[in-house]
């Protein structure tokens, strides 16, 4: 069996009703990330972080803030991203590129030698188990 660490809002749903039914029983390899897909997701979109810190690192409030800009001013460049922003290409550029490795967002062809930074995961909800292997 593979283990299956991210599933999404309709998964856990799913999975939340047949467990309090009593159909099935929180199991070690059940899912720890769900997370809710945009339109534009993937089928296979998937959140996926190194580690819990570097996931909350990820998603810290100015990270976050870009995030919205992509979702509601739906920049065509990452240059006019870091424009609305108020923050360095470069530095942009570097947070783009771990958060489409987290697979939050993806970043397309636009024009010329631009790249779109597209928002692929709307929500993100972590379960840890504090008692759990460390």
């Amino acid at each position: 069996m593979v283990l299956k660490k991210a599933a999404s809002f309709e998964e856990f749903k799913a999975f939340t009703l047949a467990v309090v039914a009593g159909k099935r029983k929180v199991g070690p390899d059940d899912p720890k990330i769900w997370y809710e897909p945009t339109e534009t997701a993937g089928p296979d979109q998937g959140v996926r972080f190194r580690s819990l810190e570097a996931g909350a690192k990820l998603l810290s409030a100015k990270n976050r803030a870009l995030l919205r800009a992509i979702a509601e001013r739906k920049p065509r460049s990452v240059s006019e991203l870091a424009a609305m922003t108020g923050r360095a290409d470069q530095n942009v550029l570097r947070t783009l590129n771990k958060l489409a490795a987290a697979r939050i967002v993806r970043l397309e062809k636009g024009e010329g030698r631009a790249r779109r930074p597209v928002l692929t995961t709307r929500k993100v909800l972590i379960e840890i188990d504090l008692l759990g292997a460390r």
